[in-house]
């Protein structure tokens, strides 16, 4: 039975992946047009992220991460921030955005395998079938939509975000216990301030090199919005569903991201819209209502973590 508090986190999860859409496109337009490199924008984020929540510490009650836990918070934020986020944003900057775009719909199904094998979670063919609906709809609508940018293609970086791929499926399944323990401020506050320290020796040189004089407005706007919204806000909101919902239900609301990309891209007037858009949406969104309706036979902590 689905209980107001699993509605509100069903929702939680769907603005934060509306956001991550839309953090999409102005990060591609950051890349491409703000003079921005892939490294400085991962310190953009983590790090900048990292000082929200530590300012925002100074105004909110507190929930202290034990010690015992402290070396699992610091593997969720290597796993989920540095290598996931960082990954990710590095590997766009080498490859094309409709490689990247594609790439990015294979977490789900890594996090269906790990969940089976680390959370001994059953994969119900009703999961199954909506993963594989959420995937199909989701390749439709990229290849229908997206065309080649002229830019060229390099290995690296498809490599680069299929493994940040890999990673927050493992953040998800790995680490969900110590997800639901703290409370989304603390857990976020303390996971973004170990990832900016692993990536800090790798960006640090990047940051130094910025030429801040010449940053446009436009791409100071961005990178605010990247930091601030879609960043420091969404995943307050991810990190909240993460404690009610199981990994393979957050992982399957990744599907909704490409299909904000194309709406903001029809707003925009960079894309025509076809019939074959409608199919696409259909099945992304009959695939997450599969999957966030299907039964599971064991909870992950206790018999009351089930998300349906």
């Amino acid at each position: 039975m689905t209980t107001n508090k699993d509605l509100r986190a069903h929702g939680a999860m769907l603005l934060a992946m509306v956001l991550f859409g839309l953090m999409a496109t102005f990060s591609k337009d950051v890349l491409t047009h703000g003079g921005i490199t892939g490294p400085q924008l991962v310190a953009f984020r983590v790090i900048g992220a990292a000082l929200l929540f530590w300012v925002g510490s100074l105004f909110i009650p507190q929930q202290r991460i034990e010690r015992r836990d402290m070396l699992k918070v610091a593997g969720a934020g290597f796993f989920g921030f540095a290598l996931a986020q960082g990954g990710y944003i590095v590997g766009l900057s080498f490859t094309s955005p409709i490689n990247a775009t594609i790439e990015l719909t294979t977490m789900p199904i890594f996090t269906l395998i790990l969940s089976s094998i680390l959370l001994h979670e059953r994969i119900t063919p009703r999961r199954a079938l909506g993963i594989i609906m959420g995937f199909t709809g989701a390749i439709l609508l990229i290849t229908r939509t997206t065309a080649g940018d002229g830019r060229p293609t390099d290995f690296r970086g498809d490599l680069l975000i299929l493994v940040s791929q890999v990673g927050y499926a493992f953040y998800l399944t790995h680490y969900s216990r110590v997800i639901r323990k703290y409370d989304a401020f603390s857990f976020n506050k303390w996971t973004f301030t170990f990832a900016s320290l692993f990536i800090l020796p790798f960006t640090l040189s990047h940051i130094t090199q910025i030429n801040w004089t010449a940053m446009s407005t436009r791409t100071a706007t961005e990178l605010v919005y990247i930091v601030a919204g879609a960043t420091f806000f969404t995943f307050l909101l991810v990190v909240w569903a993460q404690r009610r919902l199981l990994p393979t239900t957050v992982s399957v609301y990744n599907y909704v991201q490409p299909f904000v990309a194309v709406v903001a891209s029809m707003a925009m007037g960079l894309a025509v819209p076809q019939w074959m858009h409608a199919i696409a949406a259909a099945l992304i969104f009959t695939g997450v209502w599969l999957v966030v309706n299907a039964k599971v036979s064991k909870a992950i902590t206790s018999g009351k973590d089930t998300d349906c």
